[in-house]
């Protein structure tokens, strides 16, 4: 296999870790992408070493991988954001419950 080929199989692969990471964030799943720094970085280094021709071919798979993560990162802070408001909306409840089992309290 040659080196451009074997980097086209390595991004397809990327591409199903991003969409298993875009259910499971759907699924309120807990992520953990922290492996795959040292991959896409190796990879990067494979990418720059290819010859310009070699690139052409993968070029557009690349494209495609930078997209998806794009995705997955919108998706990401998306959720982020999602669970800041809950997270908003329990202290306030628990505020006022608390204000409130104060007040309930009969004078001694």
């Amino acid at each position: 296999m040659t080196p451009s080929a074997e980097i086209i199989v390595e991004l397809q692969a990327l591409g199903g870790i991003i969409a298993r990471a875009q259910a499971e964030l759907a699924a309120d799943s807990l992520l953990d992408l922290s492996s795959l720094e040292g991959d896409i970085e190796d990879l990067c280094c494979r990418i720059e070493g290819l010859p310009a021709e070699d690139g052409r071919y993968v070029q557009p798979r690349l494209v495609a991988i930078i997209d998806d993560f794009g995705r997955l990162g919108r998706s990401i802070e998306a959720k982020m954001e999602e669970l800041k408001s809950q997270i908003g909306n329990a202290a306030g409840r628990r505020l006022a419950h608390s204000a409130y089992s104060k007040n309930a309290e009969p004078e001694k």
